[in-house]
């Protein structure tokens, strides 16, 4: 029996290690998942949830205090479990975002549900059947510390800042080698903006009335603005309150997450070509335009 929760201890520990160590190596892409799962109100807290998730495996690989680790093991799972839930039933997606930015890892909605349920029986056998010893190795503890420094640095040096803007200069890429050309209808002779948004992101929220200007202002010459469908009482209240004055197209989430996973991300196109990428809120057109 011990060489069972032993066992269970090393493979649930190694899967929550891995989940926390790949989030943080673009923490940016996890705290999109949880805006566009509604969440955007609390991805200031995805920082927390890598360090907890990296400190739990650890704990479990080391076999320490796991009758306690393996509750807090179970309490994550049913959070997430039932997150993706909701993001599946109500949201359109698919993308549990487990591993961060190495989406291969990331598996198909059934697979996911097994993987989660075969994790939660492990975590519970955990929990029946070991006891909280504490751990004195100096090594072990060392290790711990240094994975979790590792960890934490990386969480802050990839979190996303959207309260500033970053205009991104790219290598004269054209439209037809991009995603981005299944989303928009160009002319050669004409150059676009395009804003990529959520209905339920308070950085997108604040660009509004930016973008509003950029045609007025000779930015481009026509300004389009993608998202994905929702429910249409928000998409209602957002028309109602900013009465965009440019062409909004909603896809599905799982087309436009083919684009970008980031909210708002924008694009400036001229002679089909993308020139810029812009991530965060949008500078009014006068600064744009300057830089």
């Amino acid at each position: 029996m011990k060489k069972r929760i032993e066992f269970f201890s090393l493979i649930l520990g190694s899967l929550f290690l891995i989940s926390g160590i790949a989030k943080s190596l673009d923490i940016s892409v996890f705290s999109g998942v949880l805006t566009n799962y509604g969440f955007e109100r609390i991805q200031f807290i995805s920082p927390l949830i890598v360090l907890t998730e990296t400190i739990t495996g650890l704990l479990l690989i080391f076999q320490i205090n796991l009758k306690r680790v393996s509750l807090v093991a179970i309490s994550l799972l049913s959070a997430l479990t039932i997150a993706y839930t909701y993001g599946i039933i109500f949201r359109g997606i698919d993308d549990c975002g487990c591993f961060g930015k190495i989406t291969i890892l990331n598996t198909s909605p059934v697979f996911t549900f097994m993987r989660n349920a075969v994790l939660l029986y492990m975590s519970i056998e955990i929990w029946r059947k070991s006891d909280n010893k504490t751990c004195s190795n100096k090594w072990i503890v060392s290790i711990i510390l240094m994975v979790m420094s590792m960890v934490a640095f990386m969480s802050g040096y990839t979190y996303p800042s959207n309260t500033e803007n970053s205009v991104k200069k790219h290598t004269e890429k054209a439209l037809e080698e991009s995603v981005l050309k299944d989303f928009i209808t160009t002319s050669q002779d004409s150059t676009y903006f395009v804003f990529v948004f959520s209905y339920t992101c308070s950085h997108c929220y604040s660009s509004i009335e930016n973008l509003k200007q950029y045609e007025r202002l000779g930015v481009a010459d026509r300004v389009i603005a993608l998202s994905f469908e929702t429910d249409s009482v928000i998409m209602t209240k957002f028309n109602e309150i900013f009465e965009p004055n440019f062409q909004i197209i909603n896809y599905s989430p799982s087309q436009l997450f083919s684009l970008t996973d980031h909210f708002p991300v924008s694009y400036y196109i001229q002679h089909n070509v993308i020139k810029n990428e812009i991530r965060g809120m949008l500078p009014c057109g006068y600064l744009l335009t300057d830089k």
